[in-house]
C-alpha cells in the first residue's frame, strides 16, 4: 500500500465565509436611506397645498390647491383648481370663489380673476394665470357664502420652461 493515497480525511468542512451578500445588504441600505432622505427633503421645502378655513354655515373647510402643470411654468397659462371640502369629506358649494396673485417680493397682486365653479357639484373651481417670472409667488383665495367670507394664501415656486 501506498501511504501517500491514505492521509487522514480532513475535519474541517465548512465552506469558506463569502462576504459578497453583505455588500449587497450594505449597499441596498445606503440606497434606501439615500432615497428617503432625498424624499423627506423635497415634501419639507414644499410648501402646503392645503388650506383650512372657517365659512358659515360649513364650519371649517378645506381647500386643496392645485396647478396644471405642476409645477407652474412662466411660459403660457396655468390652470388652477381649487377643490372645497368640509370636515366630513363632503364637497363644500360657495357663491363666490375669488383669487388673486403676485410675487413674493410684493404684496401687490400682478392678476386676479373669479374661479368658474365646475357644474358637477364636486366643491372644485377652475381659475387661470399667467407666471411673468421663475420664482416665489403667493396666491390669495376669498371665498363667500352669503354674509360670510373666507381668505387663504397659498406660496410656490414657478420653476423655469425646460
Amino acid at each position: 500500500m501506498l501511504s501517500s493515497d491514505l492521509s487522514p480525511p480532513s475535519t474541517n468542512t465548512s465552506p469558506k465565509p463569502n462576504f459578497i451578500w453583505l455588500v449587497y445588504l450594505l449597499f441596498g441600505g445606503l440606497m434606501l436611506v439615500l432615497i428617503f432622505s432625498a424624499t423627506r427633503l423635497t415634501l419639507a421645502n414644499a410648501p402646503s397645498r392645503e388650506a383650512v378655513a372657517e365659512l358659515e354655515p360649513y364650519g371649517l373647510v378645506t381647500i386643496r390647491f392645485s396647478t396644471e402643470p405642476n409645477p407652474p411654468l412662466p411660459s403660457g397659462t396655468v390652470g388652477l383648481s381649487f377643490t372645497l371640502i368640509d370636515d366630513r369629506r363632503r364637497p363644500v358649494e360657495v357663491d363666490r370663489a375669488r383669487f388673486e396673485y403676485g410675487t413674493e417680493a410684493s404684496d401687490q397682486p400682478v392678476g386676479a380673476s373669479q374661479a368658474q365653479p365646475m357644474a358637477d357639484g364636486s366643491g372644485m373651481f377652475m381659475g387661470q394665470a399667467q407666471f411673468a417670472q421663475v420664482g416665489t409667488w403667493w396666491l390669495r383665495l376669498t371665498i363667500a357664502k352669503g354674509d360670510s367670507q373666507a381668505e387663504v394664501r397659498y406660496t410656490f415656486y414657478v420653476e423655469p420652461a425646460q
